[in-house]
């Protein structure tokens, strides 16, 4: 019996079927997918915000320079890093320039973990702080902090994916 070929039915039974293993070839052509226009476009948006970011702080600095104490100054400088690194990134992601994939993937880190950081703040300064005067800038401010944690989320989601890195490889070469 040892020497016994078996049959037919059980050679199909033991291979492997395609749609099982994904192919070499189907793993190339998952990472050959040109992601362009999503680049395009969340560029875009990244540039939006950057330019309304970059109005609220001349708007915040031109306040500022007609106070004596400069107390407004702060914010203001506050408000200029992110309008110009929001401006960078999205306009290298429109023009899909290699270094603005970096970039825009350490800037969104950087700005979930401050949204985080901010977020959690409220709350602890809702328990431990001025009580129902907290309560109600909580109430107010959580909104549009919750959010403003979407945009780094969905940045941080869509420049991992290696038909990104692939479209940036390629639009580099």
């Amino acid at each position: 019996m040892s020497g016994d070929r078996p049959n037919e039915l059980v050679d199909r039974a033991y291979q492997v079927g395609a749609s099982a293993v994904a192919t070499p070839d189907a793993a190339a052509a998952a990472a050959t997918v040109d992601r362009r226009g999503t680049l395009r476009a969340l560029g875009t948006i990244q540039i939006v915000l950057g330019g309304l970011t970059g109005l609220t702080a001349v708007g915040i600095l031109a306040a500022a320079a007609t106070r004596t104490d400069g107390m407004v100054m702060g914010p203001g400088l506050v408000c200029v890093v992110p309008a110009v690194n929001l401006l960078l990134t999205g306009i290298g992601s429109v023009r899909i320039a290699r270094w603005s994939r970096r970039a825009t993937l350490i800037s969104a880190g950087i700005w979930l973990g401050l949204m985080l950081l901010a977020v959690a703040s409220m709350f602890i300064d809702g328990r431990f702080g001025m009580g129902r005067e907290s309560a109600v800038v909580t109430a107010i401010m959580l909104p549009p902090m919750l959010v403003a944690l979407a945009l780094p989320i969905v940045l941080l989601a869509v420049y991992t994916r290696p038909s990104v890195r692939a479209t940036f490889e390629r639009q580099a070469a």
